[in-house]
């Protein structure tokens, strides 16, 4: 003889739906964050440079390409040019439009005339992101990259 259970609760099966919609929610909220996160981990920020020149009178334009995924935060192009070994000279960084999709970046700052010449340097490339701790943005780097380009004269 054998017997068989299976009563019919309609609130638990309500409660059941409810607590599966809150899961699923949660699940889609958090999904983008740890997309952002994985793909970091994974190399998927990325920032390069392709391209410089210096005039004659100091204005030193460098240029490349960059992909990020949006965090949230405040994600910016940060390069620097070597100056002496080890010693790099920042240019101001500029925002970063973080979509997943490659982007073009261009930065020109003035120098002082005749610091660079047309030639062989090697320039850093970074993708920071600055979170706020208190009142004070803490920088968090995704991304950096040291490439050896040829600058030229214009």
């Amino acid at each position: 003889m054998s017997l068989s259970f299976s009563p019919s609760f309609p609130a638990l099966s309500s409660l059941s739906r409810a607590a599966a919609v809150v899961v699923g929610a949660v699940l889609l909220a958090v999904a983008p964050a740890a997309t952002a996160v994985q793909a970091a981990d994974e190399g998927f920020d990325q920032v390069t440079v392709e391209s410089g020149s210096i005039s004659s009178d100091g204005e030193l334009t460098l240029s490349g390409s960059y992909r990020c995924l949006s965090t949230g935060h405040s994600v910016r192009v940060a390069a620097s040019i070597e100056r002496g070994e080890n010693v790099w000279y920042g240019m101001d960084s500029i925002p970063a439009s973080c979509d997943g999709s490659w982007h073009q970046w261009s930065n020109t700052k003035a120098t002082e005339p005749g610091a660079y010449k047309p030639g062989p340097v090697r320039v850093k490339t970074s993708l920071v992101e600055f979170r706020r701790s208190g009142f004070i943005p803490m920088p968090t780097v995704h991304a950096e990259q040291v490439q050896a380009i040829v600058l030229t004269g214009v």
